[in-house]
Formats: C-alpha cells, structure tokens, sequence
C-alpha cells in the first residue's frame, strides 16, 4: 500500500473508532431539560420515513339511557390520520489540512497529534450540534433564529426584542432572509458574526459583505437553514400553523391553545390557560417549560426572596436540567412540573403533555460516507492547498400524536420588582 493510503486509513480508523461512538453519548445526555423529557428514540421509523398517527377528534359514542331495554349509544368513531413525513436533516462538519493528516500515518508521535487535534474539533462540535438541536426543538421548522428589528445601511445588525442571544455565535454564518418568502435581502446572504451584543441584542457582521437595512418583515437564519429544520414546538403548539400536510383551519380540534399578549407572569394566567387547554382536549398537561429567567421569577414569587434553601437534597439535573428544586403547579388536583429551559424563547410560556410528543430519528448521529469512505477531499485556494473533511448527520423529526392538550403563552413580561 502507497503512503498516502495508510495515512488516510488510520485517520478514518482514528475518527470512525475512537470518536464517533463518544459523540453519540455524549449528545444523548447532555440535550436540553425537553429532550431528555420526550426521549429521542427510532421506534416509528419506517424505511426512510417516520409513520404515526394522529388523533383529531375523540370517539364521542357516550350518550345516558332510564331503562335497561333501550338501544345502546350510537359509535361515532374517533378521527383520526395516519401522518408519514420525512424528518429533517442536519449536518456538522470538522476539516483539517493535508499536513495534520500525513502526520497521522507518519510516526505514533503524529498520530498523537492527529488525535489531539481531532479531539478538541469533535469537542466543540459536539457541543455546537447539541445546542442547535435543543435550539431546533423549539422552532417552527423555518429557521429563524430571530426577527430583526429596524438596521438602516448598517454593519451591525439590529436583532428584534424577542431574540434569545444564547442562538447567536461569533464565527456562525447566517442569512438575513424577507421572512415571508425566505429570500435573502441585498448583502444578506452567508454573513459571519463578528461579535455579539447580548445587552442591546445586536450582532455584528464581517465587514467584506457590505452594510445591510432590515425591518421587522425580515428575520436572520443559520446560513443555507430556511425551511430545513426540524418540526418543532412553536409550529406544534399554534392554533393556526398547518403541520404534517394537516390543514388546520379545518380541523377544529387540531389545534393547541394559544394565549397571546399575556403581559406581566403571574401564577393566576397560568392556572386559567392551563384549564382552557384542558376544556378542549379533555387531558391535563403534565409539563410546563419557560426560560430559565421566568422560572427564577416564578419561584421569587413563591418565596418572596432569591436565596434558595440549601437544606434538601437537589432534584437530579436530568429531571429539571437548572439546579433548582422540584417546583410544581396544582390545579383542580392535578399537577404540572415546571421546567427552566434557556433554549426556551424569552417571553414565551409552553404546556405540553409528555407523552402526546416524541422526537423521532433514522438511527444516532453518525459520520456520512461518500463512497465507502468518511474522509472528503477539498483543495482550497489559489494556492490548491489540500483539505480533508468529514460530516455528521443526524435525521431528526419532533412528532405529535394529539395537538390541542398542548398550550402557548406569548408575550409574558417581567413581575414587578424583578
């Protein structure tokens, strides 16, 4: 064998053995409080698709009768659909040059190297597909990280009042598209955040893509994303969104319930949406989750002060994912636990039954292979300087079996003192 096929052999040995299962531990149990909730799992996959049903209506052949020889109750059977979609698509790629790869089969000394540098590549990846999943999972399947707010012929770009900055990386490229069509606007394609401005909820952008003027019509994307994510809650929990080809409109109970506008947190509205969206299912939630900050405000309520009771044995971090103790809504005797999520999006509120959703999968991520092989070639450059590649891929899809248990608060403020 030549010495760039042994070279190239060992750093696939390197990654397929030494890596791939790592990542693939490493993403199931680091996920967001709401994926460890729904249980990512491939038990409705079939061929290369996702099937599963759906209930519109409940049965409702329930009527009362005085005498023992009446007729019985007519059946009027449930409705329901047999849904089959395709899940979404996400890919992560690490690179390295021509240089890092022949000093893995040069010596036990370069492939200490290559391992290294893999290593820290894989790490920071790992935790980059992780977030954008736990990101995904509360998305519209569109892709929009943010809407923008107003950027008159600017490098820096204004982001709207409502962006969870935690999405916003520098060195992320991103599109800023018209939001209705998701066609980029002039300069707005594959721009590079430069820098971030959590406070002012700005970013700014490479300077080689000129300036850009934004409205709140036009929202920003990871680059190349719209319209490619995965299905998730914002889409899910809406009483006008069409999902799974399902048309909404005209089907009245396949919608969740949705409280707009809500304005400053209180346990009350909560209690009051919480039994609004059980009149219409007939099924309690089981789970409340908001931004972490929110959750913080709704045990300040209970407590009247920030200092915790160090007393008590925590609840573990995979049941609540925040540190704090368990907290629990009772309404009607029936209780919901609160979750802080810091994926959740500022200001919104979501009530989910746990086991009416599911994260559905084609199998764990995986490294891709083009003929064979999961290293890909590239020559960059004027100078031709030799790269390799390799890519993840992971086929992702957020199911729901019943819509309307589910509910949505939008809009909540601040308390007051907070």
């Amino acid at each position: 064998m030549s010495g760039k096929y042994l070279e190239f052999a060992e750093a696939e040995h390197i990654l397929k053995d030494m890596f791939e299962p790592g990542f693939k531990e490493q993403f199931k149990r680091e996920e967001s409080p709401l994926w460890t909730k729904l249980n990512a799992n491939s038990d409705r996959v079939v061929g290369k698709k996702i099937v599963f049903s759906a209930k519109l209506e409940n049965p409702q052949g329930v009527a009362s009768r005085r005498t023992a020889n009446e007729s019985l109750p007519a059946a009027v059977p449930g409705k329901g659909i047999r849904i089959s979609i395709a899940p979404g698509r996400m890919y992560g790629v690490i690179e390295f040059d021509d240089q890092i790869l022949a000093a893995a089969g040069a010596s036990k000394l370069g492939r200490g190297e290559f391992i290294d540098y893999v290593q820290d590549e894989m790490k920071g990846l790992k935790t980059t597909f992780r977030e954008d999943c736990s990101r995904q999972a509360y998305g519209d399947g569109k892709g929009f990280l943010s809407v923008c707010g107003v950027t008159a012929g600017l490098q820096i770009l204004q982001l709207g009042a409502t962006a969870n900055m935690l999405d916003f990386i520098e060195g992320m490229h991103i599109d800023i598209v018209a939001t209705a069509t998701g066609v980029a606007i002039a300069s707005g394609k594959n721009r590079i955040i430069q820098s971030v401005d959590e406070n002012n909820l700005r970013v700014t952008l490479d300077g080689d893509g000129g300036v850009v003027t934004t409205d709140a019509t036009h929202s920003v994307t990871k680059q190349g994303s719209y319209d490619a994510e995965m299905t998730g809650l914002d889409a899910i929990i809406s009483d006008t969104t069409d999902i799974y080809g399902v048309v909404t409109a005209g089907q009245r109970r396949w919608k969740a319930y949705v409280e707009t506008a809500v304005g400053a947190f209180e346990e009350k509205k909560l209690a009051k949406v919480m039994r609004a969206a059980r009149f219409r299912s007939g099924m309690w939630i089981d789970t409340i989750l908001m931004n972490t900050d929110l959750l913080m405000q709704y045990w300040w309520t209970l407590t009247g002060t920030k200092t915790f009771d160090i007393g008590k044995s925590p609840v573990p971090a995979k049941i609540l994912g925040t540190g704090f103790y368990s907290l629990t809504i009772t309404i009607n005797g029936k209780q919901a636990e609160l979750i802080g999520d810091d994926f959740c999006p500022p200001g919104v509120i979501y009530g989910i039954k746990s086991d009416e959703l599911g994260i559905q999968h084609l199998g764990e991520p995986e490294f891709a292979k083009i003929n064979g092989t999961i290293l890909l070639p590239n020559i960059y450059g004027p100078d031709g300087t030799m790269t390799y590649k390799s890519v993840l891929k992971y086929y992702p899809e957020m199911t729901c079996y019943r819509r309307n248990p589910h509910f949505k608060m939008t809009g909540v403020t601040d308390i007051a003192g907070w």
